[in-house]
């Protein structure tokens, strides 16, 4: 039986200052309680594993929609700065 891996370190997907920036403007933006929850748990794992954390395809997908998340979708949400 052949087991599939449906993810990678996060360094084959990031450079690290990339990461960390994507984190922090996620960090930033995560104004409900999953996304907030998604990037607590994001950053603990950094923390422990560095860029040799594993990240999924969809764990990559939530990350980068967080973190770019615009002003205006904050404001449609209540949650405007």
């Amino acid at each position: 039986m052949t087991v599939m891996s449906f993810s990678k370190p996060v360094s084959q997907s990031y450079g690290e200052k990339r990461f960390t920036q994507l984190l922090a403007d996620a960090d930033h933006n995560a104004t409900r309680d999953w996304d907030r929850n998604f990037i607590t748990d994001m950053q603990s794992r950094f923390k422990t594993y560095g860029m040799g954390m594993h990240i999924s395809t969809l764990q990559k997908h939530h990350l980068e929609r967080i973190a770019t998340i615009t002003a205006n979708e904050r404001a449609h949400n209540g949650t405007a700065d």
